[in-house]
């Protein structure tokens, strides 16, 4: 399962670097929701990261970043969460508190498995918020990935 998670990640980097450099391309055209919805990507997997390995949340869950600060962020995520599927127990329970203040619980796993899911779910929203301003967007499908 180890190897899983290394791969989902790997394809979870490389389409976050495709999303920047078009983004980039894009410039100032680029809709500022755009780039807060992306940036919350990038937010989001840092907490998540942090949650797992007790470290203290260095962002807030919808802070927009210049897009020049992306690639850095999407390679420290990346690194840690590697860092994460090779050093814990995938079936180890975390606690945690959310962003409502509620405690909750889950399993590295599951965890791992929802940043995968909430980039995708994402992405997808950047490139439909893309394609309505005109702009052209790009497929960040798993299986364009793995083709």
């Amino acid at each position: 399962m180890k190897s899983h998670f290394n791969e989902i990640f790997e394809y979870t980097k490389a389409s976050n670097s495709t999303c920047i450099q078009l983004l980039e391309k894009h410039g100032e055209l680029v809709p500022l929701n755009t780039l807060k919805f992306f940036s919350h990507i990038f937010n989001a997997h840092h907490v998540w990261n942090a949650r797992i390995i007790g470290e203290k949340q260095e962002m807030g869950i919808w802070d927009i970043h210049p897009l020049e600060n992306l690639e850095a962020l999407n390679t420290e995520n990346y690194e840690k969460s590697l860092s994460i599927i090779e050093n814990f127990d995938l079936e180890q329970v975390i606690a945690y508190t959310n962003s409502h203040g509620v405690d909750l619980e889950n399993k590295v796993k599951e965890i791992l498995f929802h940043l995968v899911n909430h980039a995708t779910y994402h992405r997808g929203q950047l490139m439909a918020e893309l394609r309505e301003a005109g702009l052209e967007a790009v497929s960040t499908d798993y299986i364009f990935y793995k083709r």
